[in-house]
Formats: structure tokens, C-alpha cells, sequence
């Protein structure tokens, strides 16, 4: 089967939306009940966009019928684009000002961010947003999904898995220490002579074991074979949390040294001096997919977060 432009061009929505339902209730005599068609014509309109994608998306056994690994990675794509539009509809619905859906990393929320508003409200950019703050690896299946037109954050190249690679849009912004952190209060405070082994002799707050920067924490650990610490209280995307705790607390904590730089600190936290830990750095990036880099908002947005970033004076990534 051969792909053709004009065939495609003869593509409904109704036919980009039929793959999913196929993929959610295996079965084109349900999928004709839901669109009020009947199965013939429902198999009709499976056979118009293998057709004009000249490719086999859906595979037929006694169990009913299933997406190829053709129709997933169609799927995937349509879901994206589909989101993208059904959005575009509510905002147009709603107010003629664009609104931009952003994947933040929390600790950006600080400086960074407020720097790239301030900049957009003197430019006089009429620009609304809807801002969603969370881990790596969910904000990435948000953008994958369609449901986030950009993440801006931490990215780690070697955890993104391979398929999405080449639709993402990276542009890097900054880069920062990851850093074990305590009150200058704190019995380790200010030692020059702290063993890594006696890290484990102590409270820890810490985000969730599945968090990038708890991963890389309890790696370097390992390497120097000390035990993981065992937090007395593990808080989600939330360094502010951790960030107020440790301030008020005899605890460790592990967070982005800008974190540090805030007002939230309040130059009540210190870094451990551990010459011998070393911790990966962290990458900042602004990402988005392919198809929604020419989108003159999140161009918009993407300039004021790179001034943003020289601002803060953090050495730009490389």
C-alpha cells in the first residue's frame, strides 16, 4: 500500500477519531453504535485510511479487532493533533486571546517563571496561560499526548523513551547543581570534614523514589556504597515543601541549587560540602513537538523564557 497526499486529503476527523475508538472497544459493531453507522460502513471507513495512509492499522481475528503497530503509532500522532484542535476550539469558544497549556518543572516557579510573565506584561503580550507543574516524565506524557503545548524543565536525553526523540523541539535554557541542602542550623552545617557514610545518620525529606533528582541521589549513594537514605517524609513536585521543612528541621534535603536562591530559603539553608558526591548536573530546557513550533504564542513564550534565563544569571546550557 502506497501513501498518497490526495488520498488523504479526502480524511475526515470522523476518520482520525475512529482509531481510537477501535483501540478502546475492539469492535467495529460497538464503534458503529457509538457513531450511529453500521458495521459495513464503519469498515469502510477503516479500509478510506489505510488507504490514504497506505498502511494495514487495524488487524481482524475471532476476538474482534485490534490497532497494528501501524495503527498505534497513527494513534499517537492523531491523539496529538486531535487534542491540539479540540483545544483550539474551546479557546476560540471562550476569549480571542490565545491561551498557551505549559508543562512546568516546580522549582522554575520560583525565578524563572516570574521573570518570563513580567517580561510578556511589559511587552504587552496577549497571551493567557494554563499552567500544569509536575514531574519529568509526566509532563512529557501530557505534551505526547497533546494535552501541554510545551514543557519547560529538567530533561534527561537517556530517560525520554526513543520514539519521541525525534518529534520533540528542544531549545536548552539553563543549567544548575543538584545539591544536598540543610539549615544552617543543621549539626553538618558548615563541616568541611562530612564522611558520605554519615549522610545516613540522618532525618531526609525527599520527592517520590521515582523522581529524577531521588534517582540520581540514591545512584551516587550506591556508587560510594552507602545506603539509600529512608526519608521520614517524601513530598511530590514540591520544593517549596521541601524547601520550608528543611529550613525549619534537623533534615537533609537534595533539590536544584536556584532553589536555593529564592526567597523561600530565605538564607536559612546551606549545601553540604561533599567534594567526593557528584551529583549530575541539571539540563533546563524548553520543549515542545515539531508540529507546534511555529505557533507564534509559544514563540513568544520561548523568547521571554530565554531572557528570563539570562537574568537569573545561570550559566546557559550547553
Amino acid at each position: 500500500m502506497a501513501y498518497s497526499p490526495q488520498r488523504v486529503d479526502g480524511l475526515r476527523l470522523r476518520h482520525l477519531r475512529l482509531l481510537k475508538l477501535i483501540d478502546e472497544h475492539r469492535s467495529l459493531r460497538a464503534v458503529g453504535a457509538i457513531l450511529n453507522r453500521t458495521q459495513p460502513a464503519v469498515s469502510q471507513m477503516v479500509k478510506d485510511l489505510e488507504y490514504a495512509l497506505g498502511a494495514t492499522l487495524v488487524e481482524r481475528s475471532v476476538r474482534g479487532v485490534a490497532l497494528s503497530a501501524a495503527g498505534q503509532l497513527a494513534l499517537q500522532r492523531a491523539s496529538s493533533g486531535l487534542a491540539s484542535l479540540d483545544h483550539l476550539v474551546a479557546e476560540l469558544g471562550a476569549s480571542p486571546s490565545p491561551i498557551l497549556r505549559v508543562g512546568v518543572n516546580p522549582a522554575l516557579v520560583f525565578q524563572m517563571l516570574p521573570h518570563a510573565m513580567n517580561l510578556l506584561v511589559a511587552q504587552n503580550a496577549r497571551i493567557r496561560f494554563k499552567l500544569r507543574t509536575g514531574i519529568v516524565g509526566d509532563m512529557l506524557r501530557l505534551l505526547w499526548d497533546g494535552d501541554l503545548d510545551c514543557y519547560v524543565g529538567r530533561i534527561d536525553w537517556d530517560q525520554i523513551p526513543q520514539k519521541m526523540i525525534p518529534v520533540l523541539r528542544h531549545d536548552p535554557l539553563i543549567r544548575t547543581d543538584l545539591v544536598l541542602a540543610c539549615s544552617i542550623r543543621h549539626p553538618l552545617a558548615g563541616r568541611k570534614d562530612i564522611a558520605i557514610a554519615e549522610l545516613q545518620d540522618w532525618a531526609w525529606v525527599l520527592p517520590p523514589a521515582d523522581s529524577n533528582n531521588r534517582i540520581a541521589l540514591e545512584a551516587e549513594l550506591r556508587n560510594h556504597g552507602v545506603a539509600c537514605p529512608q526519608p521520614m517524609m517524601e513530598i511530590a513536585a514540591d520544593p517549596a515543601a521541601l524547601v520550608i521543612l528543611t529550613r525549619e528541621m534537623q533534615v537533609l534535603t537534595c533539590v536544584p541549587r536556584i532553589v536555593l536562591d529564592t526567597h523561600i530559603a530565605a538564607g536559612e539553608l546551606c549545601v553540604l560540602e561533599l567534594p567526593s558526591l557528584n551529583l549530575p548536573p541539571i539540563q533546563i530546557g524548553f520543549v515542545t513537538l515539531a508540529e507546534h513550533e511555529e505557533m507564534a504564542s509559544l514563540q513568544v513564550l520561548r523568547r521571554a523564557m530565554r531572557e528570563a534565563a539570562a537574568q537569573i544569571n545561570v550559566a546557559p546550557g550547553a
